[in-house]
Formats: C-alpha cells, structure tokens, sequence
C-alpha cells in the first residue's frame, strides 16, 4: 500500500476507553445491546428456575427481563414497519416507559406467582 493510501485510511475502530466515544453511541445501537444482554439474562434465569422454580427474585428478574426484552422487539417491528429512523430515540424511551410501567402491573396485580 503506498503512502498516499494508507493517510486516506478509514478508522472503524473506536477507543473502548473513551468516555466521548460512548457518549456519542447512538440510541438505536444501545438498544440493539439491551436487547442482546436481556436475551442472555433471560436463557440464565430460565435455567435457574428450572432448578429452583419458586424463589421469588429469580420470577421477578425473569418477568423484569422479559418486558424489557419485549418492548425492545415491539421496536424493532415498529421500525421495520414504519422505515422511519428518526423514530429510534422516541421509540426506545416510550416503550422503556412501557416496559416499567407492564413490570409494575406484573408486580401490583400479582400475575405471576409471587
């Protein structure tokens, strides 16, 4: 590679350690790790059911992950559906607010078992 090409370089990479770099990470993509992270969350806390299946932190853990988790999919459809970016950091706040407001409902009426 000559000289010239390699100045003219595009940088994917990002600095993991900077703090402005984070910042600058956009909703849709923060949603999209939620999303991933609450799926792991989900897998262990079915698991961990199956052997204890009625401790009470895990089915409250359980049913927090799978609103969260549920909500972050309604936005992922509304966005296929609709093809409208700029509705990515509206989308993810409403339905978060959504998603406590469901888990809250879970909880008051006693829907699950504990």
């Amino acid at each position: 590679m000559s000289d010239e090409n390699k100045n003219n370089r595009i940088v994917l990479k990002r600095e993991v350690f900077s703090l402005a770099e984070w910042r600058s990470t956009q909703v849709g993509m923060w949603a999209w790790l939620l999303q991933r992270i609450s799926a792991i969350c989900i897998i262990a806390l079915v698991s961990l059911h199956l052997v204890y299946p009625y401790e009470v932190i895990i089915q409250t853990l359980m049913a927090f992950f799978v609103c969260f988790h549920a909500v972050l999919g309604l936005r992922v459809i509304i966005l296929d559906i609709s093809k409208r970016v700029v509705l990515q950091k509206v989308l993810f706040w409403s339905l978060a607010v959504l998603g406590m407001v469901l888990f809250y409902l879970i909880l008051k009426l006693r829907i699950l078992y504990f």
